[in-house]
Order: structure tokens, then sequence, then C-alpha cells
């Protein structure tokens, strides 16, 4: 089964009767596939390094070199905090990170490469790999845009992995917009 696009523009747009009608038959469908239960996977919250090369206007997140809370995570600090997770219950360890700040911030570059680490995909892959071999939890990472080949370096060192889909939007990423990249980036 599925829907139109015309139909799902038209469904999008529903109020009154037909919403409430539109919502009887999802709960219908969802009830007659899943039933009424909700589940979760208990996680602990990493955040790998809050550098990023973006600057989107709505990022709580992000800080940049100078800012007091600007902090990437050391190798002892993600176990601790993994080990921590795994002592209260956590069965996923979930990394977030900006989006390759090295393409910014030389400082970070050069931290890279005195750690013998060519990007921070590849620090992320080890961080993962670190977690799951030592605490059994497993990695969800959640590193920004990725390359496909970037995608497969990550999949054997995480059970998921997440993207930002606003990424994928072309007006978000129009000069002035929330993900617009500037030439020099």
């Amino acid at each position: 089964m599925g829907i139109s696009r015309a139909d799902a523009s038209r469904l999008i747009r529903s109020t009154g009767d037909e919403l409430q009608q539109l919502l009887r038959e999802a709960s219908s469908l969802r009830d007659s596939r899943t039933g009424r239960v909700v589940t979760c996977s208990r996680k602990v919250f990493i955040p790998l390094t809050n550098l990023c090369r973006d600057r989107c206007g709505y990022c709580t997140f992000a800080r940049e070199p100078g800012d007091q809370q600007v902090h990437t995570m050391t190798r002892d600090e993600v176990l601790s905090v993994a080990l921590a997770g795994r002592k209260a219950g956590c069965k996923e360890a979930l990394f977030s990170l900006g989006d390759k700040p090295e393409l910014r911030y030389p400082k970070y570059r050069e931290w890279l490469d005195q750690c013998g680490l060519r990007s921070t995909i590849e620090y992320l892959q080890a961080m993962c790999r670190l977690v799951f071999e030592e605490t059994g939890l497993l990695p969800h990472a959640n590193p920004g845009a990725l390359s496909r080949e970037e995608m497969e370096q990550l999949q054997p060192v995480n059970a998921s992995m997440g993207m930002m889909l606003e990424m994928t939007s072309r007006r978000l990423l129009a000069p002035s917009e929330a993900h617009y990249r500037s030439p020099d980036l």
C-alpha cells in the first residue's frame, strides 16, 4: 500500500473532520502493525566535540575556539562516560559532534594530526570501536553530513547512524540560510 504525492500533499493540509478521519485511520494502521506499545533504548550521550565548521542560526550545541564551553573529549573521557552509562543501564552510546571542524579550525586540524588522525570521522570511528569493545554499548553516531565513503567507514562500528535531514534542503543551503557554506570552507 502506498500513497501518491498528490494525496500526501492534500492530506498534510487536512483540517476538521478530514483531519480527525486521517488520525483515526493512521491510529488503526499503527495498531494493526505494531500495537500501542512505545519502546525506547536507554542511551548515554557522548558529545565528542562541539566544534563545527558550520554556523547554523538555530544551533545551541556548537561552540567556537575561545568559548569557555568549547571541548573535544579525550579517549579517557569518552570511555569514562560510556562506562558510567553502562553502569546506569544504558544499551547505546549516542555520539554527537559538529560537522568536520578540521575544515574551519587550524588548531583542531593540528590536534588531529598530532593524534595521527586524518579526520574527525576517523576519530569518531576509533571512539565508537573503543566504546563497543570496552563496554558493549551499541554506538549510534550523529556526525552531520557524510559522504558514502564516510558512512562505509563508520558502518562496521555503528549499530545505526543519524543525519540531519534539514541538510538535504536546497533552500537551507542558499546564501543567508541555516546550512549555507561559504566557498572558503
